[in-house]
């Protein structure tokens, strides 16, 4: 049997067709060297935000990754907020301890899920070796003045034991509307533990961009310690014939320039994370039979990908309503 009919498993359960997996991005590049010198700065906390849909969520993912490599062992709590219509302080210190791992977040009143957090972060940080650990907020726009307050007393009793805590607020561009409506209203120690730095999580912006996104489809492999990289699974008999998605960034560029022109957006084209990965599944699995020696993608391949990544709608829907200048 050839290695074109073998694949090791089947399409369907495989990472990029079932959306479980992460190539590393530009900004995801920038967010992970900036959080780095926060660490060595002994930088408190920073806001990290960006619009919906352009990969906080996915780059949260891959930087903790990429930090638990570079700090083997080191404690990275990741934990989202809910929308609600109040507060409620039971449910805060539920959501933290769940993140944690601690099996008693649902049993308990306020007071001792809040000793038990303690305890538990202290008991996950000394096992690490560190004396520091970083805990991520996503949709972080959603915290209230109250919560900030509980989480203050949080990184202060931990302070007190000689643990340092780094909180990163990853969240959509009204974080920074929150942060100055925290500094009109004398909210200093607010900002000063969890927002004094800020960072912008930016889309692809121009080809050379999305030639590094690509290139990550060329050299991920899974199953893991195998020869399939992602690119050679969809694509045995192309790939052996030199078919590599990276020489592919700026028919993929193009293509969402055209998208835009269509529709008559008259606006810098920056991608969003979701959109490109969602482009390069759709041209992936859609022309996978097409698979030969030969093959390569043509510009109308790519078209019907973003189009049918649904990125027009979104940036229509996304700009909607927005002042202009």
């Amino acid at each position: 049997m050839s290695i074109f009919d073998s694949r090791p498993i089947v399409v369907d359960q495989h990472p990029v067709t079932k959306h479980q997996y992460i190539v590393p991005t530009p900004s995801i590049d920038a967010m992970m060297q900036k959080i780095k010198r926060l660490i060595k700065m002994h930088t408190p906390g920073a806001l990290i935000f960006a619009h919906p849909r352009f990969g906080k969520t996915y780059g949260i993912r891959y930087v903790i990754n990429a930090l638990q490599d570079d700090y083997p062992g080191v404690v990275c709590l990741s934990c989202g907020t809910e929308a609600k219509k109040a507060p409620v302080e039971d449910a805060f210190f539920t959501t933290l301890l769940e993140a944690t791992g601690h099996l008693g977040a649902l049993t308990g009143s306020v007071t001792r899920k809040r000793r038990r957090l303690i305890e538990r972060i202290a008991e996950l940080v000394d096992t690490s070796g560190y004396n520091w650990f970083a805990i991520f907020v996503d949709e972080a726009q959603r915290l209230e003045v109250i919560e900030y307050e509980w989480l203050r007393d949080v990184h202060d009793i931990l302070e007190r034991k000689g643990i340092r805590m780094i909180t990163l607020l990853v969240g959509q561009p009204q974080l920074l509307n929150q942060k100055t409506a925290f500094r009109k209203s004398n909210h200093t120690q607010i900002i000063l533990r969890f927002m004094i730095a800020e960072m912008r999580f930016d889309g692809v912006a121009d080809a050379d961009s999305v030639a590094t996104c690509l290139q990550g489809y060329d050299e991920a492999v899974f199953p893991p310690e195998s020869v399939w990289t992602y690119t050679r699974f969809f694509y045995p008999q192309a790939y052996d014939g030199g078919l590599r998605l990276v020489n592919e960034a700026q028919s993929v560029w193009d293509a969402f320039g055209r998208a835009q022109e269509r529709a008559h957006l008259n606006m810098a084209v920056e991608i969003p994370m979701q959109y490109l990965a969602h482009t390069v599944e759709i041209a992936l699995e859609t022309n996978m039979k097409r698979d030969s020696t030969d093959f390569k993608f043509t510009a109308e391949m790519w078209d019907f990908a973003v189009k049918e990544s649904f990125y027009i709608e979104a940036l229509e829907e996304l700009y909607r309503g927005m002042p202009s200048n």
